[in-house]
């Protein structure tokens, strides 16, 4: 399970300050007392600059997060992940989100908190899925098909599929965010509102960041693909 956030626009501060959220819910999760320390990534566009930076270390613990929220000027569009790792044995920067994927036309990061049935997908995906995690095929999946087909992914999720997508378009370079809300009510095992994303001034985030010092915002519509 994990926390994250996306968010378009110029307000550096207000950026700084939902990171500052995220960190606080990933130290100690306000929903469930735990904490999210399996590793962290960020990518972002500003400037006509792109960063896109993964580590194995805790996001409140590495010193390069401030360090890279101070490169970022003018709008900004920036997608940021910390991770809970369910196998501590894949606890690696090869692991931590936001996850690239590149076809002809675009170029794909991909963040995810949840889970899915990576065999299921993998069978979908005519991939041998055993070395990979499941949200690496998520990210392949949309390589492969489209992110408009987002909702027959429903039927291989178990417990959420709460995606935050960055899509680079090659041709005219321009860049949207995507965001998803779904989780299966009848598989999850911690409360609702763990598993609810919320929008507020141009950023959607986790919902443990609505306890944590964040405005709790508008509920993010269920089960419907939007764009920030």
């Amino acid at each position: 399970m994990c926390r994250m956030l996306a968010y378009h626009g110029d307000d550096k501060e207000y950026l700084k300050r939902l990171t500052n959220c995220l960190a606080k819910a990933s130290l100690n999760d306000p929903l469930t007392n735990e904490t999210h320390g399996d590793g962290w990534g960020i990518v972002a566009i500003a400037s006509n600059n792109l960063i896109h930076y993964r580590s194995h270390l805790p996001i409140f613990k590495d010193e390069n997060l401030e360090k890279i929220l101070n490169l970022l000027d003018g709008e900004m569009k920036v997608i940021i992940h910390a991770r809970q790792a369910s196998d501590k044995r894949l606890i690696s920067p090869y692991y931590s989100h936001p996850y690239l994927e590149s076809t002809p036309k675009s170029i794909l990061f991909l963040a995810h908190n949840g889970s899915v049935d990576k065999y299921k997908l993998g069978n979908v995906l005519g991939i041998d899925p055993m070395l990979m995690v499941d949200s690496e095929l998520v990210a392949k999946y949309f390589a492969t098909y489209s992110i408009k087909e987002i909702d027959k992914l429903q039927d291989v999720t178990q417990s959420a599929l709460n995606l935050l997508i960055m899509e680079i378009n090659r041709i005219d370079r321009s860049s949207t965010i995507y965001f998803y809300n779904y989780y299966r009510k009848d598989r999850i095992k911690r409360k609702e509102e763990y598993y609810k994303l919320y929008f507020n001034k141009g950023a959607i985030y986790s919902s443990s960041l609505a306890y944590t010092g964040c405005e709790k915002g508008e509920e993010v519509k269920f089960g419907n693909l939007g764009e920030l």
